[in-house]
């Protein structure tokens, strides 16, 4: 739903604020001006995602923009922007649209060089957690700093790591892994117990730290150059529910024939159940340490050499053979500068930014501190803080001494300072993102994008969406008017050998001649462990990318094709089936997508005649003659 409403927001405009003076009024809808203004900078924001892309005319951009402007004014005709929901989607999406607009540039920078000297530097290190819950009581806090003072000093004693892990951390996994966490490096764990492993040495114990989670300390095993990012190939058998051997057989007959020299892609192509990677030969996306499951990712950075592959080893999604493609080592900082400076700005570094953000624009505003009611809630009773009295003013904002109890009771800090330090800055910011609209006007530009896009989102759910999705009569009768749009490719019952040698191709292709099964074929050919020959059967279209290139459906078993070194295919060919119009069901996706544009246009007929559009032919000429110039 999210790339819908993206691809509505491309036309996206702002009336109020670009209808200046000096604008020529390019088109009225009903009584509503639009001006030229506001076309241009539409298109200039998105000429490159759609006049290059899609190649579109004048006229054609023109229209889509006419129609956006149609459609704005039904919804808000219809006040679709006093719904709830749209207001509460809203609220998501300025807090959404606020974030950029808290950059903090020399905070984060410093944070970014941090970051990159972490990430070229992978951490092992070991743990132990004794829990708190954020509103924990004083009581409850000592308890937790007094049970893991105790961990630490045995550790320190010299007593065995996982031993004390095992007797005090409170974290689940340690009955797994004996408080060890394995290799990680910046921004996988966060900030604070990062900031503990990186500063303590190898060998060291550090000091008792504090995160969200509770109590920690840790004891730094090792530390390595970081292994940078790797490229594989996948061949993946699914677990069988009715045949708990099936996979397992199937995947080391696959990784006898690889042994042989069969070519990894092919039988990738044709093999694998891994579906999103099985039509690319079974290349995966390239990825880092820790980013896949642990047997997965220790398979994959344990092989050595470009074009090595891995004995077959299983996971809880099936068995699998893995292939090295390339490795990536570790990019420069410039390299990776963007990309860590966006983990920063949305992960838990964030809080370390706002903190100095906070402190620039106290400088901005009046603030007032009531000094004399926080020292006495330094030293009595937390409970009297309950009460009305004013505890600090940002400009015409105020804060109650209940304000900041409520939040001292969610918060799992461990003093009143520092709590209430908190409580001032998350207010000065506040402050700011409420009244952003007043002092940056990019920003209300964008957030009033937001809103008239979010406002078509929801006609267009209603109008186009929901109707194509809902209306089974509808869809029913534009699919049968116009079935010949929907025809199967020829197809054909087969069956596919693959071989390693020419040899055993052409015993198998001579045994398929002779109506032989699958199963007799292999008895006959294979030879224990040595595998000369892989069955697959189904059904498939001309074109597949499994059959070899060019191939057409004859009945009866094929030529020997040898397409890849070492790969030798033979087809039997059971039935065809010619090309013939498809079910419903079998493409209702596509009859979907075609009948949602089909009631789309229907929709813009309709608001072309419910409500009058106006253009200027004068300043419509010269758009145009500007458009073709560009």
């Amino acid at each position: 739903m999210f790339k819908k409403l993206y691809l509505y927001i491309t036309f996206l405009l702002v009336t109020s604020i670009y209808a200046q003076n000096k604008d020529e009024v390019l088109l009225t809808i009903e009584d509503k001006k639009v001006y030229t203004s506001e076309f241009i900078r539409i298109y200039e924001k998105n000429k490159d995602i759609v006049v290059e892309k899609e190649q579109k005319e004048f006229e054609d951009y023109f229209t889509l923009f006419v129609d956006f402007k149609l459609k704005l004014k039904q919804a808000k005709d219809l006040q679709l922007d006093t719904i709830k929901n749209y207001q509460d989607e809203l609220i998501k999406y300025r807090d959404q649209l606020v974030e950029p607009y808290l950059q903090n540039s020399d905070a984060i920078e410093v944070l970014a060089k941090e970051a990159y000297e972490r990430t070229i530097t992978e951490v092992n290190a070991s743990h132990i957690l004794v829990r708190i819950k954020p509103n924990a009581l004083p009581v409850d806090t000592l308890i937790a700093y007094n049970k893991i003072s105790e961990a630490r000093k045995k550790a320190m004693d010299g007593i065995s790591f996982d031993k004390v892990a095992n007797e005090y951390s409170e974290d689940p996994s340690v009955k797994m892994n004996d408080g060890n966490l394995g290799y990680f490096s910046a921004f996988n764990m966060v900030y604070p117990f990062e900031n503990a492993a990186y500063n303590t040495e190898i060998g060291e114990v550090s000091n008792i730290f504090r995160t969200q989670f509770g109590y920690h300390f840790l004891k730094v095993n090792d530390k390595r150059k970081s292994k940078g990012e790797i490229e594989v190939s996948h061949i993946m058998v699914k677990q069988d529910a009715n045949d708990t051997t099936f996979a397992k057989t199937k995947i080391f007959d696959i990784y006898n024939k690889l042994e042989q020299g069969d070519d990894f892609s092919k039988i990738a192509q044709e093999h694998s159940d891994d579906e999103s990677s099985s039509k690319n030969g079974g290349k995966l996306p390239k990825f880092g340490s820790g980013k896949m499951i642990k047997e997965f990712d220790i398979v994959a950075f344990g092989l050595d050499k470009e074009g090595d592959f891995s004995e077959p080893f299983e996971t809880k999604y099936g068995w699998h053979i893995l292939k090295l493609e390339k490795k990536h080592p570790v990019k420069s900082y410039s390299e990776l500068h963007e990309s860590i400076e966006s983990k920063i700005k949305n992960g838990n570094r964030a809080k370390f930014v706002e903190k100095d953000l906070a402190l620039k624009l106290s400088k901005n505003y009046k603030i007032i501190e009531n000094k004399g009611l926080l020292s006495a809630y330094y030293l009595s009773d937390l409970n009297k803080m309950k009460s009305d009295e004013i505890l600090l003013s940002i400009e015409e904002n105020k804060y109650t001494s209940n304000d900041f109890y409520n939040y001292f009771s969610k918060n799992n800090k461990t003093t009143v300072e520092e709590i209430y330090l908190d409580f001032k800055n998350n207010n000065i910011i506040d402050y700011y993102k409420e009244h952003l609209e007043e002092t940056n006007s990019d920003f209300s530009i964008i957030y009033q994008e937001y809103k008239d896009g979010l406002l078509l989102f929801d006609l267009l759910q209603k109008n186009i969406w929901e109707k194509s999705e809902k209306d089974s009569i509808g869809l029913n009768d534009y699919f049968n008017a116009n079935k010949n749009k929907y025809i199967w490719k020829t197809r054909g019952e087969l069956t596919i050998a693959s071989c390693t040698n020419l040899n055993k191709a052409e015993i198998v292709k001579k045994y398929l001649e002779e109506g032989k099964n699958t199963d007799e074929i292999k008895g006959l050919v294979n030879e224990g462990a040595t595998i000369h020959v892989l069955f697959s059967s189904g059904s498939l279209e001309e074109g597949s990318t499994k059959l070899p290139n060019n191939y057409k459906f004859t009945l009866g078993v094929s030529k020997i094709y040898n397409e890849n070194k070492n790969q030798f295919t033979i087809l039997r060919v059971d039935k065809i089936i010619i090309p013939e119009n498809k079910k419903l069901n079998e493409t209702k996706g596509e009859v979907i997508n075609d009948y949602q544009k089909y009631l789309e246009e229907q929709w813009v007929e309709q608001l072309r005649d419910t409500y009058k559009v106006k253009i200027n032919k004068k300043e419509y000429k010269k758009l145009k003659k500007q458009f073709d110039l560009n």
